[in-house]
């Protein structure tokens, strides 16, 4: 077994981890401190987390689904563009099957600020997975599969909108700061498994 499965192995087994210590703790350590940060520094007026929440929100998902598949198969070919398909259809249907099942209750506003009651649950974030299966497919393709200069330019494109919409996603009290990053990680872990076929 060649060292980049025995990471990703260990990264699964964290996730797995991770997700079960979110069925059953609302927040983790560190949760409530991290996102009276984030609110603190970011601006206080939330228009611009919530114009980048919106990307992940139909009808705008659809033209981000759009600009990773034409994008995947501009850098890649007919293949990268189907796992992308792939990327964003696994992701969408794990956000279904795991959030009633973990079941972990959106921020307090006892504890921060939360600017409008969200239904459904904190964990998984919907916006995490929909950024990881596509933002994070393109930076994990461009990464492998695009020239040097193209490659450091998109990745860290793709880095700023992946950090821009944990921030956004926190400064909204939508989701406790682990819930995006441990959404981000498991949207990582299916594009690092669908990307080896690309």
């Amino acid at each position: 077994m060649v060292l980049h499965e025995k990471a990703w192995i260990a990264a699964f087994l964290l996730t797995v981890l991770l997700v079960i210590g979110a069925r059953h703790l609302p927040y983790y350590p560190g949760d409530v401190a991290v996102a009276r940060f984030v609110q603190r520094i970011t601006p206080a007026s939330t228009g611009w987390a919530q114009s980048i929440s919106s990307t992940a929100k139909f009808p705008w998902n659809l033209v981000l689904f759009a600009l990773t598949i034409g994008l995947s198969w501009w850098l890649a070919g007919w293949r990268a563009a189907l796992l992308a398909v792939l990327s964003i259809a696994g992701m969408w249907v794990l956000g279904i099957w795991l959030g009633p099942l973990v079941a972990r209750p959106r921020p307090s506003p006892n504890l921060v600020h939360v600017v409008d009651k969200v239904s459904g649950y904190s964990f998984p974030s919907i916006f995490g997975l929909t950024y990881a299966s596509t933002i994070g497919f393109l930076a994990v393709l461009f990464a492998q599969k695009s020239s040097r200069a193209l490659r450091t330019t998109a990745v860290v494109a793709c880095c700023i909108f992946l950090i821009a919409g944990w921030a956004a996603r926190i400064a909204l009290g939508a989701h406790w700061p682990s819930d995006v990053i441990l959404s981000y990680l498991a949207g990582f872990l299916w594009v690092a498994l669908l990307i080896r076929f690309a």
